[in-house]
């Protein structure tokens, strides 16, 4: 006997989890079609992206004397900040195959965000 959902919220939906409900679609869809869903893959070449990172300045104000006036500067003025783009992905090409894991690793020390 197949499995019954509850229907009456999302929660209900994903009390078993994603792939569960996922399963329990793909099979209802294709008693519906009569035949298999199609596979695909996902081709990508020369892929980059880029992302905006807010950085803020080492002004040397960590180093001052705590006096009220520095102290008064700081809470106005703030610290000086600026905008770099960081390359995430620099022309990569590849495939995602169905059924497959695809794990993207990067070089050495790529994961720190102000190198």
């Amino acid at each position: 006997m197949a499995k019954r959902f509850g229907l009456e919220s999302g929660a209900a939906l994903m009390a078993e989890g994603s792939e569960v409900l996922n399963n329990h679609i793909v099979s209802k869809m294709e008693v519906a079609l009569g035949r298999e869903l199609p596979q695909m893959d996902v081709r990508f070449k020369n892929l980059s992206l880029s992302a905006d990172i807010v950085v803020v300045d080492n002004d040397g104000s960590k180093y001052e004397l705590p006096t009220l006036p520095n102290t008064v500067k700081k809470a106005f003025v703030g610290p000086k900040k600026r905008t770099v783009r960081k390359e995430i992905l620099k022309n990569i090409s590849g495939v995602f195959q169905p059924g497959k894991l695809t794990l993207l690793l990067g070089q050495p020390g790529s994961v720190n965000p102000l190198s």
